[in-house]
């Protein structure tokens, strides 16, 4: 997903400013991209697929089952590189409600495959976990051959030719999309690598501190996942009306979205509060310490949610969609590297602090990020219209 929001504020103010060839050369330039890494993720998978377990220390059955699904994820993963392009041009063209239908298919195709090959119903056999890693390559295959079809029959703009190929390998497109999108594949790489690196430095305090987590990313993941679906909207009504050379409506849907995601982090938040204990009699397993941690660390995960809602909304639906990109990469790296992962490595390593309170420190990113992220939106600095290679002011 984070490949595609390096192009998709391209092709959403391409297609805000009417310029099709423009929009389909620079489609076309994202999806060699995208695939590029895609293929070479599916090599590391394939070729070293003990590479990333091995990071959690697992048994050596566990490592040899781990191994196996990590070897067919690349296969999904490759798969990916075609799909996320057609989702993020489907996105930069308000197309939202097919990317959501597809993606109710996917998920129910692959909730019926891995219940069918991973339990061997049907007549096929019990794989278990490799059933699981089958069922995932076959439902996005799927996915990425019906969403083939919408575009090639549907949205002929976005329905790619040889010779858009050829026109988005000219030296003056490749180089004004690296300078575009460069800050966000870097800002992206230095996010990700902080959650995983949070997720380990949790994970090895202690097996319930372990079981907690694994409850808990979930849980914030469907909260987060509204927050996404706001910035992304943000992005698409900001970067139209960019390309448009309508900058006084890209502010106003700016204040729009900080007023938006404030009222929306709030309430995913005090859902998750009120309705913990029916989510925790939904894991009746849990054991009693897995459960206490689980009680003490509704707040922060609340919080978490509700800052991270806003972060989102601001940086990737406002900030990134002008073009600002430098300044989200540069926030990223301060706010995460020079703050959240030091301090939570030696709350968890050095100090030995109790795992509310590193889950907290861990949090804290979000908290010191929030207050430049909306000064910056304030400023008007990041009101840019990237196809015309200007730089304007919102007054």
């Amino acid at each position: 997903m984070g490949i595609g929001l390096r192009y998709g504020i391209l092709l959403a103010q391409y297609w805000g400013a009417n310029d099709e060839q423009g929009l389909k050369r620079y489609l076309a330039l994202g999806t060699g991209v995208t695939q590029g890494l895609a293929f070479f993720c599916f090599a590391v998978c394939v070729f070293t697929p003990t590479l990333l377990p091995s990071l959690f220390n697992p048994s050596e059955t566990v490592l040899a089952l781990a191994s196996d699904y990590v070897q067919l994820l690349g296969i999904a993963v490759c798969l990916s590189g075609f799909g996320i392009a057609a989702d993020t041009a489907l996105r930069s063209i308000g197309q939202t409600r097919i990317n959501l239908y597809v993606s109710i298919l996917e998920t129910a195709l692959n909730i019926t495959f891995n219940y069918i090959l991973i339990f061997g119903h049907l007549g096929m056999p019990a794989m278990g976990l490799i059933g699981a890693g089958i069922g995932s390559v076959i439902a996005r295959s799927i996915r990425l051959l019906v969403v083939l079809v919408i575009i090639y029959r549907y949205f002929p703009v976005l329905a790619l030719r040889w010779q858009n190929v050829v026109e988005a390998c000219e030296r003056r497109m490749v180089s004004k999309f690296f300078t575009v999108t460069y800050p966000i594949m870097v800002g992206t790489v230095i996010w990700c690598a902080g959650l995983f690196t949070f997720n380990i430095l949790l994970g090895r305090i202690g097996q319930a501190e372990l079981a907690t987590i694994a409850v808990i990313t979930p849980l914030e993941s469907i909260g987060l996942a509204f927050g996404h679906g706001l910035s992304t909207a943000t992005g698409i009504m900001i970067g139209n009306s960019l390309g448009a050379n309508q900058f006084k409506h890209s502010t106003q849907y700016s204040r729009w979205a900080l007023k938006s995601s404030i009222v929306l982090g709030a309430l995913l938040g005090g859902v998750l509060l009120v309705a913990q204990s029916a989510i925790l009699s939904l894991y009746g397993a849990l054991s009693d310490d897995v459960t206490q941690l689980m009680i003490m660390s509704f707040p922060i995960v609340a919080l978490s949610i509700m800052l991270r809602t806003i972060n989102i909304t601001l940086i990737i639906g406002v900030l990134r969609s002008g073009g600002d990109s430098k300044f989200c990469m540069n926030m990223d790296f301060v706010c995460q590297w020079m703050w959240a992962v030091p301090v939570t490595a030696m709350g968890a390593i050095v100090f030995e602090l109790p795992f509310t309170t590193v889950l907290l420190l861990m949090t804290s990113e979000e908290i010191i990020k929030v207050l430049p992220a909306a000064w910056r939106v304030y400023s008007d600095k990041w009101v840019n219209n990237l196809t015309e290679n200007t730089e304007r002011s919102a007054a």
